[in-house]
């Protein structure tokens, strides 16, 4: 959609994994390009967000952290380097998420005013499979370099539109696309319910 950049978060360590989560493949798929797919049809581009010499075999622009390791690094990093005025961010590490997700979330942000547009699950907020307005840059960024790491603590300062578990249903979106792997076990069970899926 016009106006609308994607970024695919790829920067993690992965160390509780023991592997590059990006790079695990699902269904014959690299998770990180799963990703990257999922957005394809609802932004102008899509971004890697992940250390220089890491992914570039994989034929997607990546952008590096300019200033510390994490997830709200990789965010500030990518609305410095966006063109456009609505980014919308995917972990790599949500294995079943799915276009229809992606849609719906372009869909939110094309009607809003907030600053964001984060879906929150039973589980609470999921700031990695979101959208952000480029304004949301000044704040994030000073608040990186004054030691905060978390973005769901700067959910307090901005204006968030939220999307509810119901909100997701009436969508045609469960709330198990937005599972993350960040273990062995976790991996296991993501691949019986992509099986199951099928």
């Amino acid at each position: 959609m016009a106006g609308i950049q994607g970024f695919v978060l790829a920067g993690g360590k992965s160390s509780r994994m023991g592997q590059d989560k990006a790079l695990m493949q699902l269904n014959g798929q690299p998770l990180v390009l799963r990703a990257a797919q999922a957005l394809r049809p609802f932004v102008e581009k899509v971004t890697l967000l992940a250390p220089l010499g890491r992914y570039e075999n994989l034929g997607l622009p990546v952008v590096p952290d300019k200033w510390a390791e994490g997830p709200l690094a990789g965010v500030c990093a990518a609305l410095y380097s966006t063109q456009a005025r609505w980014n919308i961010f995917l972990a790599c590490d949500l294995p079943l998420v799915t276009r229809k997700f992606v849609e719906l979330l372009a869909q939110r942000v094309c009607a809003t005013r907030c600053d964001a547009v984060v879906p929150r699950t039973s589980d609470g907020w999921q700031p990695l499979c979101a959208a952000y307005h480029a304004n949301c840059q000044t704040s994030f960024t000073q608040a990186l370099q004054q030691g905060e790491r978390s973005v769901v603590r700067l959910l307090e300062h901005i204006r968030v539109e939220e999307i509810t578990p119901g909100e997701m249903r009436s969508a045609g979106v469960q709330e198990l696309e937005l599972l993350n792997v960040n273990t062995p076990e976790d991996w296991v069970r993501v691949a019986e319910l992509s099986r199951d899926a099928r």
